[in-house]
């Protein structure tokens, strides 16, 4: 499906477009608020600045998506595969993320606060100065992320993964850290205990060559 017929359908009212591939298109700027967007093809699309305010992108595969600046506020993302995403100054505010893939993605500056990200991989990702404000970080894994700057005031990071994290800067006073596993609690180096502790990884990124017949 090209652009034209995208901004056809949506604008005469049609909102389901699930399964869709949209992998390499330019879709900056685009306006598909509370569009269903469940297992599309989104790989290297470019969304910069678009408009997916409660849109459902559940299982949908974005690895390298650019969502810099991209309003996507009470959006539902559970289990996407969004592996080095740009997702640089997003609006994710109240979104549900649990159990996405994102890793490697760069979330600098981000709005998350009140956002569901129980369960994600947010292994290497880029936290700088994200607002995670309430955040449910529930069983994340932070292995080695770069969390300096970020606000995690009345976060809940029970059993959350923070093997190697950046934490400069962080004042965790008001977060929750149940049972959580902190930078200094590790004997080994990082990188190391980063390596036996990683989970599994849900979407394989070097197969989406095979399975969408593109190339990275």
């Amino acid at each position: 499906m090209g652009i034209r017929e995208l901004q056809e359908r949506y604008r005469s009212g049609e909102r389901n477009f699930d399964g869709s591939d949209f992998s390499r298109l330019d879709l900056s700027r685009i306006v598909l608020s509370e569009a269903s967007l469940n297992r599309t093809n989104l790989f290297r699309t470019d969304l910069l600045l678009a408009q997916l305010e409660k849109s459902n992108l559940s299982y949908a595969v974005a690895c390298r998506v650019n969502l810099s600046g991209a309003n996507l506020t009470g959006a539902i993302l559970r289990a996407t595969d969004l592996y080095m995403a740009n997702l640089n100054g997003a609006k994710l505010d109240q979104a549900n993320l649990s159990k996405a893939y994102l890793r490697g993605a760069d979330l600098t500056r981000a709005g998350l606060s009140g956002a569901d990200l129980s369960g994600a991989n947010l292994i290497e990702a880029n936290l700088y100065g994200a607002n995670l404000t309430g955040a449910n970080l529930r069983g994340a894994f932070l292995i080695v992320a770069n969390l300096r700057g970020a606000i995690l005031t009345g976060a809940d990071l029970t059993e959350t993964n923070l093997i190697g994290a950046n934490l400069t800067g962080v004042n965790l006073q008001e977060t929750i850290l149940t049972d959580a596993i902190l930078p200094q609690d590790a004997s080994e180096p990082p990188l190391r205990r980063a390596q036996l502790t990683m989970p599994p990884t849900p979407t394989n990124p070097e197969l989406i060559e095979e399975i969408f017949g593109i190339q990275s």
